[in-house]
């Protein structure tokens, strides 16, 4: 059966990014600050900081596809940017505005608003930076989601995305065994695990090499990609009993986080 956009967006509807994990009332503060501290326990703010070059963008304006609940677009805007976020969901829609209303951010001249990755409501050639984190392998047409990342982006503008890694830990181990040992999983297609990641009834994840990555971003130029992000329970269940230090020994080789960055 052919995925549908609104697939998608029902699914992120009725299960905003990370909310299951959380015990704290959507869109509160205090479910922000959790959430912030999830997301820190795998992405530091150096790192974060490193990755989006956040000041780099002061008084430029920086799209971000998929903002989910604002936390990316928010530190975009504390140094400056011209903020403006696109999530398929008015949930997530409504917590991004929740998010800077909360802590007092300043869109600084942009806006969040619904829209669809694969039909950017912009012009040509519209912002300095574009970024997408975790989201476009979702969109039915991912390929069509890039090529809008790449119009909307000015000439000599910054691309910074993340995707799912194929050759990753998660998909090479986990993957490889759940459905034929974990109670959760078993009789799964590895389709169907790799949706899974994003919760049982996600309608699609995607998982992608180098190769395949740097096809799908050949209009881009000066493409760079790297990979992070190993955790535990990746490598069930004997990554439980393993160091975490030892694990992000071959987060670069074999992370679940697929990192592009390019120029337009």
């Amino acid at each position: 059966m052919e995925l549908k956009i609104n697939d998608v967006k029902a699914f992120w509807n009725e299960n905003p990014l990370c909310a299951s994990g959380i015990n704290e009332e959507l869109g509160t503060k205090e479910y922000f600050l959790k959430y912030n501290n999830l997301r820190e326990s795998n992405e530091s703010v150096s790192f974060s900081y490193s990755l989006h070059e956040y000041p780099s963008f002061k008084n430029k304006k920086v799209l971000d596809i998929g903002c989910g609940n604002g936390y990316i677009l928010s530190q975009y805007a504390k140094e400056g940017a011209e903020v403006y976020g696109i999530d398929i969901t008015e949930t997530a829609v409504e917590l991004s505005n929740k998010r800077f209303d909360i802590f007092r951010i300043p869109f600084n001249g942009g806006k969040i608003q619904v829209g669809n990755a694969e039909s950017l409501p912009f012009d040509d050639n519209t912002f300095d930076c574009v970024c997408s984190m975790g989201v476009l392998h979702h969109t039915p047409d991912t390929q069509q989601a890039i090529n809008e990342a790449y119009r909307v982006l000015k000439p000599g503008g910054r691309m910074i995305m993340m995707f799912y890694a194929k050759d990753s830990l998660l998909n090479k181990w986990n993957f490889s065994i759940l459905k034929y040992i974990h109670p959760k999983y078993i009789g799964m297609s590895r389709q169907e695990l790799v949706n899974s990641v994003d919760g049982l009834k996600n309608p699609k994840g995607d998982i992608y090499n180098y190769g395949e990555m740097a096809e799908m971003m050949k209009k881009f130029k000066h493409i760079h990609m790297f990979k992070g992000l190993i955790q535990k329970w990746m490598m069930w269940p004997i990554g439980y009993i393993l160091p975490q230090g030892l694990l992000n020994l071959f987060e670069k080789k074999l992370g679940w986080f697929l990192y592009v960055k390019g120029w337009k």
